[in-house]
């Protein structure tokens, strides 16, 4: 099986779960780069110690069930294991292939039942409740926690009382009558460039006038090409973003039509069924996913675009598994003790008649069209071209903070070595999502995004691609363990000390956010010592805040005004 979408980004050839058996050679590699080893100290928290066991439980060993579930529950899938594996074995799969299989028993665990029960509608009856007794955001870090008086309630949930999480917004970006946005409905006047690049009609604040003239010419040649070529984007938002975050999906929206691209962003679109899908409900994803196509029928686009790295791997790599557009789909694992190896067990194929639409819709529909939002920006900015790849990221330019760079090196570097005024200018600094780097491929295009914000200086922290703990609902079901999988991740923001922490994962964002308040606010203060706010936000959040007081930008719509 493909979880980690490598055969859409990748093009590996194909293979099933079955083979992955025969690739373990027991050498222990995982143990030593899995994030959960370290917590636990037991075997079976690693790749290997969980191999073992699925073995045994396709091999009709005498296995606890619960028991079984409750090892298998407790991974993260940030697929470290695989990318390290060196004989290629995809650990991923094989949880998922045990978590499969145990759904089918009814072994999904009654907490986690409940909360996917809630995510089946997109604005479900939880988020309907929370706002009709106000319990929504009024501030950009505004959440439940600390001082709350709903604290005593969290130990029942094997959380901290000092846990952090926001709030949903009054109302979530899908609310707006509006879902189409045209990119000719905003007005944009450009400074003249030259006269940006000598400081004039900057903002106040600290901005590099070169990097705003270079970033602002970008912008300007995308915007013209792009409305001449009438280029459309459907935003497939996602739960979390759309209720918790709908300031990123007004960047998104923003940027894009800036960038001459019109939006289009359904109120009717539904959750792509990922949460479902990773606790083993595969009958349950399938359904989900099957809804999800049939709500893009009749719209015309160019890229589907999502700000969300599980939705976009998802849509990427799972969608054909699910509806059997490849051999590495989900089936019944038997084992023959004659050949001395696991093998499909045959059986009629009923996908086609029950979702007789599916593949044909995700051929049209979805297929080579779904872009992570800091993927398509790299293409329509044109980063890739010569000398701007991968090494240009990583190893041409000491201000992109590269290996062993350390963070007074970096602040000393100068984007512009001309300029007669030193420009000290606030760090930023990235997480890489699990589902976004190792899942979808996507790497280095949300660094060199943060790279070009004239209003910072990027410098990459040590373990950037470490997993933060987060996980999907790892992070709320094993509250503890996430905590400790940060710790790491908590000691390189230490070391760094910069003013904005990165992501593009609205989960990695929540796991951040909390971690964040406890490690630098709250346990600050009870030392005595200064607290410290460091915010969470998107590349694309950042990369709107930089361009929009440099233009002048006015909209066309009358409902985009207030925006």
């Amino acid at each position: 099986m493909n979880g980690s979408g490598k055969g859409a980004v990748l093009a590996e050839p194909e293979r099933d779960i079955t083979q992955d058996f025969l690739l373990c050679n027991r050498c222990g590699t995982c143990r030593s780069i899995c994030p959960l080893y370290p917590v636990y100290r037991e075997e079976w928290a690693s790749a290997r110690g969980k191999v073992e066991l699925a073995e045994a439980f396709f091999r009709g060993e005498k296995v606890d069930d619960k028991k079984l579930q409750k090892i298998f529950d407790l991974c993260l899938h940030c697929m470290m294991c695989e990318e390290n594996c060196p004989s290629g074995m995809r650990a991923d799969e094989i949880v998922m292939a045990v978590r499969a299989e145990l759904a089918r028993r009814g072994l999904i665990p009654r907490l986690k039942r409940i909360a996917l029960m809630a995510l089946e509608e997109m604005d479900n009856a939880l988020f309907k409740l929370m706002r009709a007794i106000g319990l929504v955001r009024r501030a950009p870090l505004h959440g439940i926690g600390g001082r709350s008086p709903l604290s005593f309630l969290f130990p029942l949930l094997g959380w901290p009382r000092e846990r952090f999480f926001p709030l949903p917004k009054d109302s979530p970006f899908l609310s707006s009558g509006q879902e189409l946005f045209r990119a000719r409905d905003m007005e944009v006047i450009f400074p003249d460039l030259e006269t940006l690049k000598r400081g004039e009609g900057l903002p106040e604040g600290p901005f590099d006038p070169v990097k705003a003239s270079d970033l602002i010419e970008l912008v300007l040649r995308a915007r013209k090409r792009n409305i001449a070529d009438g280029k459309c984007a459907y935003y497939f938002v996602g739960h979390t973003v759309n209720h918790f975050f709908p300031e990123e999906s007004e960047a998104v929206v923003w940027v894009l039509n800036l960038l001459g691209v019109d939006v289009l962003a359904p109120k009717d679109q539904v959750c792509c069924g990922a949460p479902v899908y990773y606790a083993g409900d595969i009958e349950g994803a399938r359904k989900a996913a099957a809804t999800a196509l049939e709500r893009f029928t009749g719209h015309r686009y160019d890229w589907l675009v999502t700000s969300c790295s599980s939705g976009g791997l998802m849509l990427k790599g799972e969608f054909p598994r699910l509806f059997d557009l490849t051999s590495d789909g989900y089936f019944k694992i038997a084992w023959d003790p004659d050949m001395d190896t696991f093998h499909r067990v045959p059986e009629p194929s009923r996908i086609r008649r029950e979702y007789p639409r599916a593949a044909d819709l995700y051929r049209e529909y979805v297929e080579g069209k779904v872009f992570d939002i800091n993927e398509l920006l790299v293409e329509l900015l044109g980063l890739h071209e010569a000398g701007k790849g991968f090494q240009f990221v990583f190893e041409g330019d000491r201000t992109t903070g590269v290996r062993g760079s350390s963070v007074e090196e970096a602040q000393a570097e100068r984007s512009n070595e001309d300029t007669v005024k030193r420009i000290d200018l606030p760090v930023v600094t990235y997480h890489h999502p699990c589902h976004l780097k190792r899942g979808q491929g996507v790497e280095w295009q949300p660094e060199i995004i943060l790279k070009k914000l004239p209003g910072y200086r990027y410098v990459r922290m040590q373990d950037a691609d470490r997993c933060c703990g987060g996980g999907g609902s790892f992070t709320f079901l094993n509250s503890q363990a996430a905590e400790e999988v940060a710790g790491k991740k908590m000691d390189a923001v230490a070391a760094l000390r910069p003013d904005v922490l990165a992501t593009a994962c609205p989960i990695c964002r929540i796991q951040l956010m909390d971690m964040l308040q406890r490690r630098f606010v709250l346990a600050s203060k009870k030392e005595g010592g200064p607290p410290r706010y460091i915010p969470v936000k998107t590349p694309i959040e950042l990369l709107c805040e930089d361009l929009a007081p440099i233009l002048r930008v006015e909209f066309l719509d009358d409902r985009r005004r207030s925006g």
